[in-house]
């Protein structure tokens, strides 16, 4: 089993396979990726939660991006994530991260035993193994396709989600996600802090040239809690102390940008962008 698991390679740590994709266990699959198959076949990666995991990065030639980012990922998941590409010899070149206040309001380590250097050992086999199989299984023979879409990850790590998580009236989820929202939805607390630091000493250390975003925020939920989240972008701005031009920070909520955010049409719930978006957004990331 460990002979046929290594030659599987279903996550690219021994080398062999060159073109694999997530099945299924997204955290601990993305994860293992980072030992050998994310450094020796792509130059940049996109960090984030699920409003950044859909946007492929493919139509970028210049250089090759993976999308490590993960659902429901907080900003302190990044980290294990990003020092596990940085551990090999081939550098990375360029990162982006989203950022949104969900990233920062968890005080839990959220980085789980799957995700440390130990979890090398699940590609040889292990429960995790046998299920990432498993989903492989029901994805090649389409047996579940609203459920567990066959193409619904790319091998550059993009998650194509938009039929799983597009809801019938868009307007209507914004207006709910409006009424949710408080202030304490906008702390960073003392964890998620001291992660963003370590993320940016971890990106300038490496010389990586990175763009920090803030995720376009449709327009009805920001103008209704447009103080929390100006707020909020200036604090987590006020974690990185460097002087690096290597590190910079976009908002995608600033008032010249409204012409995105007040179209629905570029969002597929009260946050995840549609294809549409997506396009949109990979042209501002990629403007000089």
């Amino acid at each position: 089993m460990v002979l046929l698991n290594t030659w599987l390679d279903v996550f690219g740590v021994f080398g062999i396979a060159k073109n694999t994709r997530v099945y299924g266990e997204e955290r601990v699959s993305k994860y293992l990726m980072t030992f050998r198959y994310l450094p020796e076949n792509f130059e940049g990666i996109i960090l984030g939660p699920s409003l950044s995991a859909n946007i492929n990065p493919e139509p970028i030639k210049e250089i090759r991006y993976f999308n490590a980012s993960l659902m429901g990922a907080r900003i302190q998941t990044m980290i294990p994530l990003l020092e596990n590409v940085l551990a090999s010899e081939h550098q990375m070149k360029r990162a982006w991260v989203c950022i949104h206040p969900y990233m920062t309001q968890s005080n839990e380590k959220e980085a789980s035993q799957i995700m440390t250097p130990s979890a090398y050992w699940t590609a040889f086999g292990s429960i995790h193994l046998l299920r990432v199989y498993g989903f492989a299984l029901i994805r090649w023979m389409n047996l579940a396709p609203h459920k567990y879409p066959s193409e619904q990850y790319l091998e550059n790590g993009t998650n194509k989600f938009e039929p799983l998580f597009r809801v019938p009236d868009v307007a209507a989820k914004i207006e709910e996600e409006k009424a949710l929202l408080h202030s304490e939805d906008f702390e960073i607390t003392p964890i998620s802090e001291a992660s963003l630091k370590e993320l940016w000493r971890l990106l300038e250390a490496n010389q990586i040239q990175t763009t920090v975003y803030f995720h376009p925020v449709p327009l009805p939920i920001y103008e209704a809690h447009k103080g929390s989240f100006s707020h909020y972008w200036e604090q987590v701005k006020s974690t990185y102390s460097g002087k690096s031009p290597l590190i910079t920070f976009k908002n995608f909520n600033r008032s010249d940008f409204s012409f995105f955010t007040g179209d629905l049409s570029n969002y597929i719930d009260h946050g995840h962008l549609s294809e549409k978006g997506q396009q949109l957004l990979l042209k501002e990331l990629t403007r000089e």
